[in-house]
């Protein structure tokens, strides 16, 4: 999983800083020099878009998605594992959707060979982050459940310190 880590962290921090570069380029390039860049906005858009869909899997990874902490931390263990399988379910269904919807675009894109405007490049190509995203979300699910139930670990991100008052 170390691996994964790195490889999701460094991916997303690149995609990010190489689209916001591009971004702030295209900027100068139109409003200081006066030459408009159209390929810049395709490139920038797939970069941040890919750094995006990658970087909810490290969110998920870090427990940095959204969460009704108030009425979670204010439950008690039994309920907060409810809630937790409640969500493995939920996590990995829409994981699994987001694969085979994604996997189901990359693959009607290519046969149809449809290209951006400005670049002429396969938009399959930029689908295929839905597949990946899914996939990688997937993975994360998996291994948070897997630390709940074998490892008996607490993977909610809370606190039982509210619960112990």
């Amino acid at each position: 999983m170390r691996i994964l880590n790195f490889i999701e962290s460094a991916l997303s921090g690149l995609f990010f800083l190489v689209g916001i570069a591009i971004s702030l380029y295209s900027v100068f390039m139109r409003y200081v020099i006066g030459a408009s860049q159209s390929w810049a906005t395709e490139v920038y858009t797939m970069l941040l878009v890919w750094a995006i869909f990658i970087g909810f899997s490290t969110a998920l990874k870090d427990d940095k998605h959204i969460a009704i902490e108030f009425l979670y931390d204010k439950s008690g263990p039994k309920i907060r594992g409810f809630c937790q399988v409640i969500t493995f379910v939920i996590g990995i269904g829409f994981s699994i959707f987001i694969f085979w919807t994604g996997l189901e675009m990359v693959l009607v894109a290519h046969e149809q060979a449809i290209k951006t405007i400005d670049l002429g490049f396969p938009i399959w190509i930029n689908y295929l982050i839905m597949p990946i995203a899914g996939a990688l979300l997937f993975i994360r699910f998996c291994e948070k459940a897997y630390r709940f139930f074998v490892k008996k670990e607490d993977v909610t991100g809370g606190s039982d310190l509210e619960w112990q008052q």
